[in-house]
């Protein structure tokens, strides 16, 4: 698991110096907080074919490329079904999960959805991205 130094800011008044564990492309720890990136859903590290594993690691990667020694602003707006942190998570105000959907490393998250494939282990996988996002 990369881990990565960052000024984190949990709100404009509170920034400190902060270790960051990037768990995968959509979930980081700090201090001992697991923090879901809010709006996406990126690959598994066991993904059900070689693409989606490979584009996993790709995810986890460029998170940890976008955190590392950057001023990391954190907005929490809730729970996740696994109790973890639902946060908005920007740098430079730009979200991250925005930044990892263009470059096809994650898909928008939706709370339902018609039963869409993922779109990890299709044939065009560009393409089944723009399906979702």
């Amino acid at each position: 698991m990369p881990v990565v130094s960052a000024i984190v800011c949990f709100s404009a008044a509170v920034c400190a110096p902060q270790t960051v564990i990037v768990l995968d492309g959509d979930t980081i720890v700090v201090q001992g907080e697991h923090i879901r990136l809010e709006g996406i859903n990126a690959p598994e590290l066991k993904g059900k074919c070689r693409e989606e594993s490979i584009r996993a690691l790709r995810a986890r990667a460029r998170l940890a490329q976008l955190l590392e020694k950057a001023q990391i602003d954190i907005e929490r707006s809730g729970y996740d079904r696994y109790r973890r942190t639902l946060a908005f998570v920007a740098v430079e105000g730009e979200a991250v999960g925005d930044v990892l959907m263009r470059e096809g490393l994650a898909r928008k998250w939706v709370q339902q959805y018609g039963g869409q494939a993922e779109p990890w282990c299709q044939a065009d996988v560009d393409q089944a991205l723009k399906a979702w996002n």
